[in-house]
């Protein structure tokens, strides 16, 4: 039984030995996730463009309540793409954006 068991798997596989052949494993792809290739792209961009560097992060405003990008031109300030209003990050254990209630801190606005 053995032997034609051996014989019926020559002729199926059409080997000589019926030995398994080793398969490769594949090799896994370096993931990234779509929004980290945006926030690079607008990075190099606004670089070569403007000659100042723009983070784009992902938060919830605390104006409008909304989740949305976050965008930084400035270390540690963070505009949103929606409402326009100028935040602060906040960072401890998890990261927060805290309304701005002086705007001069900024230095963009005019001061009165």
């Amino acid at each position: 039984m053995l032997k034609e068991l051996k014989i019926l798997l020559q002729k199926y596989f059409g080997t000589s030995s019926p030995k398994p052949t080793e398969t490769k494993k594949p090799t896994p792809e370096k993931v990234v996730e779509p929004h980290k290739k945006l926030s690079s792209l607008i990075e190099e961009i606004s670089k070569d463009m403007f000659g100042i560097r723009v983070r784009v992060e992902w938060g919830r405003c605390p104006y409008c309540d909304n989740i949305t990008q976050m965008l930084s031109t400035q270390v540690g300030y963070f505009r949103c793409s929606i409402c326009r209003e100028m935040t602060k990050q906040y960072v401890n254990g998890k990261i927060a954006y805290l309304p701005v209630d002086d705007p001069q801190v900024l230095g963009d606005e005019p001061k009165i």
